[in-house]
């Protein structure tokens, strides 16, 4: 598993272990009101991620957990929690339900709005960042089972409960096409545990989530092939076309996309102080001429003329053959 996190309260003094632990379970969570109850102050979190998913799990003493609206403006990853409660319990408020949790309850909770955690004496939760980007369900779907407790006990809860946990417990390091194997498995549990109360989770539209997931993270690679994308989502190359055919467009089609709306970005970018050969290298397009083509093709100006008109002062640094 990919960035391990080991964070313990007991390794800082006395004085700063209110102030450290707050701060570590914002960083490692969302940010949030962080408030420990009682004097003898207990936490551990521990985890690590598979691609763009994070795993953590927390074990402290009573607390009161609670994210608020100015937290949100602050700061909102959209990542869809899935909370299995391993010990203890905790009341949870979301979307105006209240669910209480007891041992071997599954939970889910959003980032996007506000929610509030008052727990037992002693918890432990194993926790579950998905990026809600990656669910093929619509927000609407998921905030209707927001605060609702599903069972380990029966259904899907059981295979769910079981693939959080040992994917939390992983510490070994996985190739990237594991760790993506690993997260579509958890986004397909996730569309399960969902299907199961009346939601239709099509496994094809899963699939394209994840198929457009490794294309947008690996961008960059010169060399990314329809058969590269099949292989790390362990789908057939055919099955992989017909998907994106379904979807409108061509896998082809959609990596070329995701590059020139990269390159656009980054070239009207106040911040993006390069040449525009090194954006177009940096998004996995290494022939500047043919990048001009179709560049402009695509936006009806040259990459090059496109800089001249949203950031004059940067033209003037960069000019250069490519258009």
């Amino acid at each position: 598993m990919s960035g391990a996190v080991q964070i313990d309260a007991a390794d800082r003094p006395p004085p700063e272990r209110v102030d450290y632990w707050r701060s570590s379970v914002c960083d490692q969570f969302v940010p949030l009101a962080v408030e420990p109850v009682g004097t003898a102050l207990r936490g551990r979190v521990a985890g690590g991620g598979v691609a763009e998913t994070r795993l953590r799990r927390i074990r402290a003493t009573r607390h009161t957990f609670e994210r608020r609206t100015s937290d949100i403006r602050a700061e909102d990853p959209g990542v869809l929690h899935l909370l299995l409660q391993d010990r203890g319990e905790a009341v949870v408020e979301q979307d105006g339900r209240t669910a209480t949790l007891t041992q071997g309850d599954l939970l889910l909770y959003d980032s996007s709005r506000a929610f509030r955690f008052r727990t037992g004496d002693e918890f432990q939760f194993t926790i579950c960042l998905l990026p809600k980007r990656l669910l093929p369900l619509s927000e609407r779907v998921q905030q209707e089972h927001t605060a609702r407790v599903f069972s380990s006990q029966e259904g899907v809860g059981p295979a769910a409960a079981a693939l959080l946990t040992s994917m939390a417990r992983q510490d070994s390091e996985t190739s990237p096409s594991q760790q993506l194997a690993l997260q579509q498995a958890m986004v397909s549990m996730y569309v399960a545990l969902l299907s199961e109360d009346g939601v239709a989770g099509s496994p094809p539209a899963v699939h394209l989530s994840m198929a457009k997931s490794f294309i947008v993270r690996n961008l960059g690679d010169p060399s990314l092939s329809p058969a590269d994308i099949a292989a790390a989502c362990n789908l057939s190359l055919s099955y992989l076309h017909r998907i994106f055919a379904n979807d409108g467009t061509t896998v082809v089609g959609y990596l070329r996309e995701k590059r020139l709306q990269a390159a656009h970005r980054d070239l009207t970018s106040a911040t993006v102080d390069e040449t525009v050969n090194h954006i177009a290298q940096r998004w996995g397009i290494t022939d500047p001429a043919h990048f001009s083509r179709m560049f402009k093709k695509h936006f009806g100006l040259t990459p090059g003329a496109l800089r001249r008109t949203a950031r004059p002062d940067a033209a003037e640094h960069h000019q250069q053959p490519s258009g």
